[in-house]
C-alpha cells in the first residue's frame, strides 16, 4: 500500500492527476501525465478516473451506471438547476468502439448506427481514452481503477446538485467545497504550470473531486451507482463510485 490515492480527469495534455495522501487533502499534489501507461505507473492505491469504464456490448439501453448518475443528480436538485441529468452523457457501447478500432471516424459512426444509437461528438472526442481503458484485459487490468463522475462526487460532497460548472456560481461552489476539505487550489494550480493547450481550470476541480471519491474508496466509505456494482462482458466494473 502506497498510502496515496489519485483523482484523474482527462485534459488537453493527457491526464490531470491529483494525488492525495491518505492523511488528507492538505498533502495533495497535481501533475499531468501524457497517457494511460504513465497513469498506471503511478504509485497510488486507487486511481479514480472520470471516464466510462465497463460498457454495454451493443447500443440501446443506457448503462445502469449512467441511469443511476442521472437519477442521483435529479434527486438532489434542491436548487432547481436546469436539466441536471444532461451532465451525464451517453457512454459508448463496445460496438461503437469497434468502428473506431477499425479506423472509423465520427462520420463512419453516424453511418453505422441508426438515430438513437449514435454517439455525441463530445463522447467521440474521448473515445481514444475509453478504448485504452477498455483494452485492459484480464491479464493487464489494474484493480486500482474505479470510475467516477465529478458531478456525482460534488453532489455527494455538497449534499445537493451544484450549479453548472461553467457558471460563476457553479465555479465558486466547487472551489468552496474543495477548500473546505483542505485542497489548496492556488498551490495546485501553480504546480501544474502554464495552462496553454495543457489543462483547464475545470479539469483541476474535477480531478480534486475524483481524488475525494478515491479516498472514500480506499477507506471503504464509498457508494456506487448502481449498488452493488455490475460487471460487463469483459469483467470490468460497470459502476460510478463516489
Amino acid at each position: 500500500m502506497s498510502g496515496t490515492v489519485a483523482g484523474v480527469d482527462g485534459c488537453p495534455g493527457g491526464w490531470l492527476v491529483v494525488v492525495v495522501g491518505r492523511a488528507g487533502p492538505p498533502t495533495a499534489a497535481a501533475t499531468i501525465v501524457p497517457d494511460l501507461p504513465a497513469l498506471l505507473a503511478l504509485d497510488a492505491d486507487v486511481l479514480a478516473i472520470d471516464m466510462p469504464i465497463g460498457l454495454m456490448d451493443m447500443p440501446g439501453d443506457p448503462r445502469p451506471a449512467d441511469r443511476g448518475a442521472r437519477a442521483f443528480l435529479s434527486d438532489r436538485n434542491t436548487d432547481g438547476v436546469r436539466a441536471p441529468g444532461s451532465r451525464v452523457f451517453a457512454s459508448p457501447a463496445r460496438a461503437h468502439l469497434e468502428v473506431i478500432r477499425a479506423g472509423g471516424g465520427y462520420r463512419d459512426l453516424l453511418g453505422s448506427f441508426p438515430p438513437g444509437q449514435r454517439l455525441s461528438k463530445q463522447c467521440f472526442n474521448i473515445c481514444d481514452r475509453i478504448v485504452a481503458l477498455d483494452d485492459l484485459g484480464p491479464e493487464t487490468h489494474d484493480d486500482r481503477i474505479r470510475e467516477v463522475h465529478p458531478e456525482v462526487s460534488f453532489a455527494a460532497l455538497a449534499g445537493r446538485t451544484l450549479a453548472p460548472k461553467k457558471s460563476d456560481e457553479g465555479r465558486r461552489s466547487r472551489q468552496t467545497a474543495l477548500a473546505g476539505l483542505g485542497f489548496d487550489l492556488e498551490t495546485l494550480t501553480t504546480s501544474l504550470g502554464p495552462r496553454s493547450r495543457r489543462w483547464n481550470p475545470d479539469d483541476l476541480l474535477d480531478a480534486c473531486a475524483a481524488a475525494w471519491s478515491a479516498d472514500r474508496v480506499a477507506r471503504s466509505r464509498h457508494a456506487t451507482l448502481p449498488h452493488p456494482p455490475e460487471r460487463d462482458s469483459r469483467g470490468h466494473r460497470m459502476a460510478i463510485h463516489y
